[in-house]
């Protein structure tokens, strides 16, 4: 490939990445004749996700509805655009009637459908469909000067018992709450549920370490100095 054609293909991908961004209402006009400008590359640098696939696009119907979700659910964005990050096969939507924003992808067994909720008001205690199990995710969050690392909860009862343990108030969290729906028995659930039970077991034993008290080690004596010699007098 000779230095014109490689240059040429690199302009091509800036304009293509530059047009895609226009479309997910992530960035304004672009004299597309003209240099790029530095403040096109940091937004493209910005939504990388985006331009590789990793994060999808979820347009709200007005700004003050995006601006909320942005914020309760710590999410990144601009104007009536949304940025979430997604997985492979995942496909996001707003629903309008209640707010949320929810999303849908392939399970790993033929038929099986995983389903996942953000924001909106929470239910008071969601039911599983036949043969699935609901999956409660508390997402990462700044407490004082520390962080509450992520948890995913197997029942509606840990989570609540979780968020009653550290203090954390329902109200403020709720919008932020992940829910997933996954078929029992699939190779998600399992790991859903060893990733649970690891969890737990770490828990277990970080109390136990508290309640026991360290041994202290018996302190090694010196050994003592022989006293020196006394001269033989003459």
């Amino acid at each position: 490939m000779t230095k014109a054609v490689r240059g040429k293909t690199q302009r091509d991908n800036t304009k293509a990445n530059i047009k895609k961004l226009q479309a997910a209402g992530l960035l304004g006009p672009v004299d597309l004749r003209k240099k790029i400008s530095p403040d096109v590359i940091r937004r493209m640098d910005k939504y990388r996700a985006v331009l590789t696939g990793k994060a999808a696009v979820v347009k709200a119907p007005d700004l003050a509805t995006a601006r909320k979700l942005r914020k309760t659910l710590g999410l990144t964005g601009s104007g009536k655009s949304i940025v979430v990050p997604k997985e492979k096969g995942e496909t996001y939507r707003l629903r309008k009637s209640t707010g949320e924003i929810v999303s849908t992808r392939k399970g790993y067994n033929e038929g099986e459908i995983i389903h996942k909720t953000l924001g909106g008001k929470f239910p008071t205690k969601p039911a599983p469909s036949s043969g699935k199990r609901l999956y409660y995710t508390i997402p990462e969050r700044q407490r004082g000067l520390g962080k509450l690392k992520r948890h995913t909860f197997g029942s509606f009862d840990e989570m609540l018992y979780y968020m009653s343990k550290y203090e954390i108030d329902f109200e403020d969290i709720e919008d932020r709450i992940e829910i997933e729906e996954v078929s029992t028995g699939s190779r998600k659930d399992k790991q859903r549920q060893k990733k649970i039970h690891d969890e737990r077991e770490a828990g277990i034993r970080r109390a136990k370490r508290k309640q026991k008290p360290a041994k202290r080690k018996p302190a090694k004596r010196k050994p003592r100095r022989a006293a020196p010699k006394k001269a033989a007098r003459r």
